[in-house]
């Protein structure tokens, strides 16, 4: 079937129109979703979906930039991010966050860290791999990079700082054993 563009026009000499799509607001029900997705294939891969922010030959490239609804009276809006479950003949899909590589400079950081409470506790950070029914369950591998001029990354682990009591523990074990099994090791 034919494609479907929407695009702003050239220019020249100044930046480029902006491309706007939004929902209305509601002032007594629920503001209305946007929702954008590829089409299913019968024959071949389904369809992809491609973001990007655009590429400057002189200046840094622009922003992209995702973030939830804010709710000024309650919680604001989660943000979800996941492949689909798969077939039974296959896999989920996987998941890359990465910073592009560079020619000439440090690589870029990824940050990721809850925001700040003032009156209560400060978000968890948890991360964990899935569990086997049939095979092992699945590695977690936390690695610093490595160099072939210096020396290599270092891997820093610490507590949260508690200024008017105690710091906080660091715990790093292995799990339970079943009945027919042991303890993982500690090396």
């Amino acid at each position: 079937s034919g494609a479907l563009v929407f695009s702003s026009g050239v220019a020249t000499r100044g930046n480029g129109g902006a491309l706007i799509i939004g929902s209305g607001s509601a002032t007594a029900g629920r503001a209305g979703i946007i929702s954008l997705t590829a089409g299913s294939g019968t024959s071949g891969t389904g369809g992809g979906m491609l973001a990007g922010a655009g590429r400057s030959t002189v200046h840094t490239g622009g922003s992209f930039h995702v973030a939830s609804g804010e709710g000024t009276a309650t919680s604001s809006g989660a943000i979800t991010i996941r492949s689909a479950n798969s077939a039974t003949s296959g896999v989920s899909g996987m998941l890359v966050f990465s910073s592009g590589t560079t020619q000439a400079g440090n690589s870029g950081a990824i940050e990721i860290g809850p925001g700040p409470a003032t009156a209560g506790r400060a978000g968890m950070v948890l991360i964990s791999v899935g569990s086997g029914t049939s095979g092992v369950g699945g590695l977690l591998t936390l690695a610093a990079g490595r160099s072939t001029v210096h020396t290599g990354g270092v891997v820093h682990m610490a507590s949260g700082e508690g200024t008017a009591s105690s710091s906080g523990t660091i715990m790093i074990r292995s799990i339970n054993s079943g009945t027919s099994g042991v303890s993982g090791m500690l090396v």
